[in-house]
């Protein structure tokens, strides 16, 4: 009884310290969750993404941080979650919060043959045309799930915002402008099939 004493008390003492630590050497610092205002502006506004913040999401592991950031910015930007979850399953295999096995970072789903990168694929053009106050390189949206998140979820809402159709935004996001035109299977099982 004695030592599991000591070892839970040892180990208060660690997390306290830690928690000294990070308070003592990240004062000017925020600790702060995504804001849920909506940012989505193509042109002139202000961008909630802020590097110098301490997003606690980023702090955890990918298959979290990719749920969390999609349940965010899925309601910030009126896209339905259910589609943005098999959005994310059709493009990288991702399963869910608990796919613990989810590796993103790997390079065969940190880079598609389209040149699309993360976890929703993403490619870098289309990333610049969604960020007006920086330039998204293809490391930002291979390694920086949120980065990810919110450029994937900016182009979908402005294809919504011009077509009114989730068929259509779908088949687009998948097969570029000829998607106007047709829809395809992606699409479909992403906005009509149950995941």
């Amino acid at each position: 009884m004695s030592r599991l004493f000591n070892t839970v008390t040892m180990r208060n003492i660690i997390i306290l310290l830690c928690l000294l630590f990070l308070v003592t050497h990240f004062p000017k610092r925020e600790f702060i969750q995504p804001a849920r205002h909506a940012d989505y502006t193509l042109a002139g506004g202000s961008n909630i993404y802020n590097p110098e913040h301490l997003d606690i999401i980023s702090l955890g592991p990918p298959n979290y941080q990719l749920y969390d950031y999609m349940k965010i910015y899925s309601e910030q930007y009126d896209i339905p979650f259910d589609f943005a979850l098999k959005c994310a399953r059709w493009e990288t295999g991702y399963k869910g919060k608990f796919h613990f096995t989810y590796r993103p970072f790997e390079d065969r789903l940190r880079r598609s043959y389209a040149d699309a990168y993360g976890p929703l694929q993403v490619q870098v053009p289309t990333a610049n045309d969604m960020w007006i106050d920086r330039t998204i390189t293809a490391d930002d949206l291979g390694y920086d799930i949120k980065i990810n998140v919110i450029t994937s979820f900016r182009y979908k809402k402005y294809l919504y915002d011009m077509y009114k159709d989730w068929l259509k935004v779908y088949s687009i996001y998948n097969m570029g402008w000829k998607g106007i035109h047709v829809s395809n299977d992606y699409a479909i099982k992403i906005v009509n099939r149950k995941l």
